[in-house]
């Protein structure tokens, strides 16, 4: 069984749980204890036969869940190829997630989780099964991103596709050379005569001033 971190998928979920954590912990606020987690479907190091197979975490309290949107919660499956499966979806009950997750070929799959406790400290694990089918099973397409509820994944096929794509080139300027010559020209010869009608301004001015001083 390994286990390792999974950090937050990004820095301002994370300062929102640090913050809240530490509403909590403040002086005349009760504190709540971390939620532990009591069981683990499939189990570490167990040999699953079917696929979609049905992942659980289960702990002993109840989540903090910001929103009701399921920020800093994450069911995460790849193989040892690191393309990861599933649609990136999860379910919240209470103090259980779960989620339905088809599986591609035959061989070690991790687990990776993460939730927030009832005390809003986050928890991320992760652990190994194996698949093992038995009989015909339709094999499920790999992702070289952990896929997000809700919006269509990339295969691998696409990805590479997108990748091996040459860049279009740009197009050119629709302006001719000659016509940015003579906007360019037109526009100098603005310029020169602003600057000369306001220097004949200045000393018309100038002129006047003199004039009532004599």
């Amino acid at each position: 069984m390994r286990d390792s971190r999974v950090w937050p998928r990004t820095t301002a979920v994370a300062f929102a749980l640090t913050a809240m954590a530490g509403l909590f912990l403040s002086p005349g606020i009760p504190a709540f204890a971390h939620n532990v987690v009591e069981e683990r479907i499939p189990a570490p190091d167990s040999i699953v036969t079917q696929s979609p197979v049905n992942i659980s975490i289960a702990t002993d309290g109840t989540f903090l869940d910001l929103g009701g949107e399921g920020r800093g919660f994450a069911i995460v499956v790849r193989d040892i190829n690191g393309l990861h499966f599933g649609d990136g979806c999860l379910d919240l009950r209470e103090g259980r997630m779960t989620a339905s997750v088809e599986l591609g070929q035959a061989g070690v799959y991790e687990v990776a989780y993460q939730f927030v406790s009832a005390d809003g400290h986050s928890l991320s694990e992760s652990y190994e099964f194996t698949f093992a089918p038995e009989g015909e099973y339709s094999i499920a397409p790999g992702y070289q991103n952990p896929p997000e509820c809700g919006v269509e994944p990339l295969s691998t096929t696409d990805v590479a596709e997108t990748t091996n794509t040459p860049a279009e080139p740009q197009g050119s300027d629709p302006v001719s050379a000659a016509e940015a010559s003579h906007n360019g020209w037109v526009i100098g010869a603005g310029i020169a005569t602003t600057i000369a009608a306001l220097a004949l301004l200045a000393m018309i001015r100038q002129s006047s001033h003199r004039a009532n001083r004599q």
